[in-house]
């Protein structure tokens, strides 16, 4: 076992010193502070990039942010973040920088790494990219017989989806009223199906995105939709009018088929989760234009430049880092709700779920040490209203507590029904709700307020008190615009970072990732081959697959769809 370093010794005792804080905010009344602390609100709002955060409801004092603030400098966060962006290895167990602020950087100035300006490479991918959009969007770009592209079908999983998914979904407003992206990631195969049915085969482009180009769901699903293509009577020449590829193996693309000309290249020191704003985003951009996607990139740009220069407490990312590792210790909970204030949104917290808890899951530090403190919590979440009528119940009454995220975006049309402000209100009144709570006098004068005779108030109101006392924050974008949403991701991606930094931990490698691929393999082939699984495979797994492999050999061939 790595024993700690010093530096690790030095970093325990001021972490210890927080989580002791943090161990007696349980006795402060959230609402009590932010109504009468001196100066709560000038220290706990902020504006980065055009968002506004309201970070006003957290169940700490001025003096325990105070402290927060030293723990920030003692984890060395901006040197961190200084060498990040600079393109210093940070990525130490992959021995890569983490350069994604790169791929959104001003091309007029120059990012020298290893006596390269990336600067150059990086404006060249997007100068390609805007061009190809630009031909697919105004019809210069057709299939092999000449059908203008009506869908685009993204084939990628994990950062290579869930980024351009939100992405998409998000700037639906901005989307070309005749293209139409889809995306399959899942190996099921009836994902597929369900996506095949609404397409023509002469009038889609299918991208192919995988970092690795080897990732199995990714090549297994571009090969079954090759030979859909195939069978819908492209022939070969012709598939080069309908498939691209996005990878950093360019080796591993030109391998399945593709020309240089069809391969949009990035680099392995784009993390996949964090390689939205490169060529994975080509299908965001095939759907909002590149105008569209060059105000997203400003967006992602100014928060950069917000961390890059704002002071820790000023800092967004800094300071929703920080109240991260306060709620993991004050709340003893497991588990952060994200909730998004406007449908289009509804995919953020699924987003995040991948960008923080692949980051930020570890139980190693950078030494390799075995990590005295917990890390991540569970990101969870769903779109507000129809989050309040599934799972509210429990952050409101539930015997845990959780520290709920509310982002709001306003609408930005006018509504004749007032949903807009009804949107927005009830936002508002969750966080309040979660705050103050309401208490049995309340609930029972309320109810014989209802005329509820006494006795039975008295037997009712128990099941109506709400604890209160529970904390949350607002992210508020305004209205949500390419560039409001650029601003959002990034505020999140440098959060993630900085989280990591202050549980000294590598936030851009994925190992727990790996494992499970791994042993994919071996049980895959079981599943295929007759006789006993290997007796190396542990019993249980041994069984399933002999169950499995019974069921597969059962099934009747309901012909073959993909030639339908």
């Amino acid at each position: 076992m790595t024993a700690p370093s010093p530096q690790a010794i030095a970093y325990r005792a001021v972490f210890d010193g927080i989580a002791a804080r943090a161990s007696a905010a349980e006795r402060l009344s959230i609402g009590a502070l932010v109504r009468g602390e001196p100066g709560r609100r000038a220290q706990f709002t902020l504006e980065a990039a055009g968002l506004h955060l309201d970070l006003t409801r957290a169940q700490m004092t001025v003096d325990d942010l105070t402290a927060l603030f030293e723990l920030a400098r003692a984890a060395d966060v901006t040197a961190h973040r200084d060498a990040m962006m600079r393109g210093a290895t940070v990525n130490a167990t992959e021995g890569r920088p983490a350069l994604h602020t790169a791929l959104r950087r001003d091309p007029a100035r120059p990012l020298v790494v290893d006596g390269t300006d990336l600067m150059r490479e990086v404006d060249e991918t997007l100068t390609r990219m805007r061009d190809f959009a630009s031909r697919v969007r105004d019809g210069r770009w057709r299939g092999a017989r000449g059908r203008l592209i009506t869908d685009v079908v993204n084939i990628g999983i994990g950062g290579s989806q869930l980024g351009p998914l939100l992405a998409c979904e998000a700037l639906r407003d901005w989307a070309h009223p005749r293209v139409q992206v889809h995306f399959l990631s899942n190996i099921d195969p009836g994902c597929w199906d369900a996506i095949r049915a609404q397409l023509d085969p002469h009038a889609t482009l299918v991208v192919v995105a995988s970092k690795s180009w080897r990732t199995i769901e990714t090549a297994r699903n571009a090969e079954a939709v090759r030979r859909w293509l195939r069978s819908g009577g492209i022939d070969d020449a012709g598939l080069a009018r309908h498939l691209v590829g996005v990878t950093a193996n360019v080796a591993g693309a030109r391998a399945f088929g593709l020309s240089d000309e069809a391969i949009f290249p990035f680099r392995d020191w784009v993390g996949g989760r964090f390689s939205l704003w490169s060529a994975i985003g080509l299908p965001v951009m095939l759907s909002i234009g590149p105008d569209g996607f060059d105000r997203m990139l400003a967006g992602a740009r100014a928060m950069d430049e917000h961390f890059a220069t704002a002071p820790i407490a000023q800092n967004a990312p800094i300071r929703l880092a920080l109240h991260s590792v306060w709620n993991r210790l004050a709340l003893g909970s497991n588990s952060e709700p994200v909730i998004p204030y406007c449908d289009a949104l509804r995919r953020l917290p699924a987003f995040l779920q991948q960008l923080q808890m692949e980051s930020n899951g570890k139980s190693t530090d950078v030494d390799g040490a075995p990590l005295p403190w917990q890390t991540m919590p569970i990101v969870w979440g769903e779109a507000g209203t129809d989050a309040q009528h599934s799972f509210f119940q429990a952050l409101h009454q539930g015997t845990s507590r959780h520290p709920v995220e509310f982002v709001l975006a306003v609408p930005p049309r006018p509504d004749p029904e007032g949903r807009d402000r009804t949107l927005l209100a009830n936002a508002l009144a969750q966080a309040e709700g979660l705050m103050n709570g309401r208490g049995l006098a309340e609930s029972r004068a309320e109810l014989i307020a209802q005329g509820v005779a006494p006795d039975q108030a008295d037997r009712i109101a128990p099941h109506r008190v709400h604890a209160g006392n529970r904390p949350s924050s607002v992210v508020l974008l305004g209205t949500l615009t390419p560039a409001s949403f650029g601003a959002l991701l990034a505020l999140y991606e440098h959060k993630t970072a900085a989280l990591g930094w202050l549980w000294r931990i590598n936030s851009f490698d994925q190992w727990g990732v790996e494992l499970g691929k791994q042993l994919a393999g071996p049980i895959e082939a079981a599943l295929a081959a007759p006789g006993a699984p290997d007796g190396a495979m542990d019993p249980s797994t041994a069984a399933l697959i002999l169950r499995l492999r019974a069921l597969l050999e059962a099934r009747t061939d309901p012909g073959a769809p993909d030639a339908a």
